[in-house]
């Protein structure tokens, strides 16, 4: 039993901050209740594809895989602190997600994941283009 409760523990820790599509209707659904979204991919990731409008770029890992030093500062120099509640992004999810779990180390509570990250966008917007949306 006791093992049972640890590993319930456990997995809600692993997973506390939330999950959802990375969509352009999830997007509006965000920024319209003023849920900043953070762009965490690379500098040249944005140049090549662009950003969601009015998303802070802030890269969380460097090109190396190692985590981006000024990343908390830029966080706090932009409002944002362990309370509030914000969205990750970066290109497939796999960096928001571990990003995600990094901060919640540190004691940010209020944690988005937006899930498959920018390829999803990507996807759920050229299927809106295909049925006229």
């Amino acid at each position: 039993m006791k093992k049972i409760i640890l590993l319930a523990l456990l997995i809600g820790q692993v997973f506390a901050f939330s999950n959802i599509e990375a969509t352009k209707e999830n997007i509006l659904k965000l920024q319209k209740q003023h849920i900043k979204i953070i762009d965490i991919r690379l500098p040249i990731e944005w140049e090549g594809t662009g950003t969601i409008p009015n998303a802070l770029k802030i890269t969380f890992f460097k090109n190396s895989g190692a985590k981006n030093p000024q990343f908390l500062k830029e966080l706090r120099k932009n409002k944002i602190y362990t309370d509030t509640k914000f969205a990750l992004i970066c290109r497939t999810g796999h960096r928001s997600s571990r990003a995600a779990e990094i901060l919640e180390q540190n004691g940010y509570k209020n944690i988005v994941n937006l899930k498959d990250g920018m390829f999803n966008l990507f996807k759920s917007l050229l299927k809106g283009l295909k049925n006229g949306k």
